[in-house]
């Protein structure tokens, strides 16, 4: 029963969120305490000095792999909503005359996903909401843009399933397949999910949906294993958008729209996270492979698509004019500082918390227990950790610094390391959805807030996170029963 100690700084942060109303840095900096609490008494092992130097080795490897996508992340984001960039895509949406249930679907699964994707931060939001309040009322709009947050499996450029690669200690194509058959089933059902908040739907809409969820699918299926995971999500919100332009009726004015100026850094970013793939690994072949590592982990420096995101953004800030720059370039430096800092420093706190655990054996002993309660309870409890955690920390990263460890020693003792890391990555992703940072994300883009309005969307985000995370134990216990 001791092992059960390692949940101890999730449930800390748990009571500090949730019950005390703390903000996530304060939790992850009580889970910290926690975790260097267990060391110094000794619980699992005697407390030892290269337990700590250790831990925040790994963790300062760990933290630069998420925050090299985290921070030139909010820098392209800000760059191209002062440029303009998300008012233009809006613009090129609404050059097409789609019904209803279609139009939905677009902005939902496509746009919404794609944006995500791309930005993360929940960026997505204040474009779909806008324009779902166009075609819908207003609690149905709040649904529909949580169903469009929901596939965050894939979401900013994959850095979660990055780190959690790098936690489970597999490789990024081994766990990007995993992926693909514990949140696939839901990327498959999100535009089914859009037609019971549309009025008008008919059955061919419902074989519309089928079609985009099939799209959906394979696009991101054939992206992921093709070019990467990082531009997986990406490729998916794209090739629903290809769709939509398909079979809309008028697109007389949408080459116009997309020729804007200010959507070509969206472009770019694809193209470059792209061919960054196809030019990495010939540099590592030729010797040219500069890494940040210990011996427990490592970050290849030019895997990351925070090169892209950097150089794209670079390139958007140089072409812009010389007073622009002058008078927004210092600014937009402090904002971002000022808006990834609490972040970064969270993800680092439960990532320390998480790395002293492995260090005095509590993960492993965890382990050790989940796994005598057979291999079907050990799965579903590994995937409702995983959820928990992104619930707490508001960040599938963050839960994946907490229990990635943990689900990947537990999927070691069944021989089935990668089904095991994928139900928590699956699983954290998409209950995410439900967590207290997007909540309030979501409110801040809903025009004229009303008092109904944070009620509402907790109690379809909580719905939606069971539903969610009921179809990753679901695909858990099917891939199972094959297995055996």
């Amino acid at each position: 029963m001791v092992a059960y100690l390692a949940l101890l700084p999730c449930a800390v942060a748990a009571i500090a969120v949730i019950v005390l109303r703390r903000s996530v840095l304060t939790a992850a900096l009580l889970a910290l305490l926690t975790a260097l609490a267990l060391w110094v008494l000794g619980i699992f092992a005697p407390a030892q000095p290269e337990h700590l130097s250790h831990a925040i080795t790994d963790s300062a490897v760990l933290a630069l792999l998420v925050g090299f996508v985290i921070f030139p992340g909010l820098l392209f984001v800000e760059a191209t909503n002062r440029s303009g960039g998300l008012k233009a895509l809006v613009h090129a949406i609404e050059s097409l005359s789609l019904a209803p249930p279609r139009a939905v679907i677009l902005i939902t699964v496509g746009i919404g996903v794609m944006m995500e994707s791309l930005t993360g931060f929940g960026v997505s939001m204040f474009v779909t909401v806008p324009l779902l309040l166009q075609v819908v009322s207003r609690t149905r709009a709040i649904f529909l843009t949580l169903i469009g947050m929901s596939l965050m499996s894939w979401g900013a450029l994959s850095v979660t399933a990055l780190l959690g690669a790098e936690l489970a200690g597999l490789p990024t194509p081994v766990l990007a397949d995993a992926i693909l058959t514990t949140s696939g089933p839901v990327a498959a059902v999100l535009p089914l999910f859009c037609l019971p908040f549309v009025q008008g739907s008919r059955l061919k809409d419902v074989v519309y949906a089928v079609l985009v969820g099939a799209v959906l699918v394979v696009s991101i299926a054939a992206a992921s294993r093709w070019i990467g995971v990082e531009v997986a999500g990406v490729i998916g919100g794209l090739a629903v958008i290809v769709v939509s332009i398909g079979f809309a009726s008028s697109r007389r004015s949408l080459g116009k729209a997309l020729a804007a100026p200010a959507i070509l850094p969206y472009g770019l970013l694809i193209a470059g996270v792209v061919l960054q793939k196809l030019i990495v690994p010939h540099l590592n072949a030729a010797g040219f492979a500069p890494a940040i590592e210990t011996e427990r982990v490592s970050f290849q420096v030019l895997s990351s698509p925070g090169i892209a995101l950097f150089l794209v953004t670079l390139l958007c800030i140089t072409v812009r004019s010389a007073q622009a720059r002058d008078e927004e370039g210092p600014s937009l430096l402090r904002h971002v500082a000022a808006r990834s800092w609490p972040a970064l420093a969270s993800i680092f706190s439960f990532l320390m918390a998480a790395r002293v655990l492995v260090e005095i054996g509590s993960i492993q002993a965890l382990a050790g227990l989940l796994s005598q309660l057979g291999l079907y309870p050990a799965a579903a409890l590994v995937a409702v950790l995983g959820g928990v955690g992104s619930y707490v920390t508001g960040s599938g990263v963050a839960s994946s610094a907490l229990f990635m460890p943990s689900a990947a020693a537990t999927g070691g003792n069944f021989d089935a390391i990668a089904l095991f890391a994928s139900l928590h990555h699956s699983a954290s992703s998409h209950v995410a959805v439900a967590s207290l940072p997007i909540i309030a994300i979501l409110l801040t883009a809903l025009p004229n807030r009303e008092a109904a309005d944070e009620r509402t969307a907790m109690r379809m985000a909580l719905g939606l996170a069971v539903v969610w995370l009921l179809f990753v134990i679901a695909s858990g216990t099917a891939q199972i029963a094959m297995m055996t």
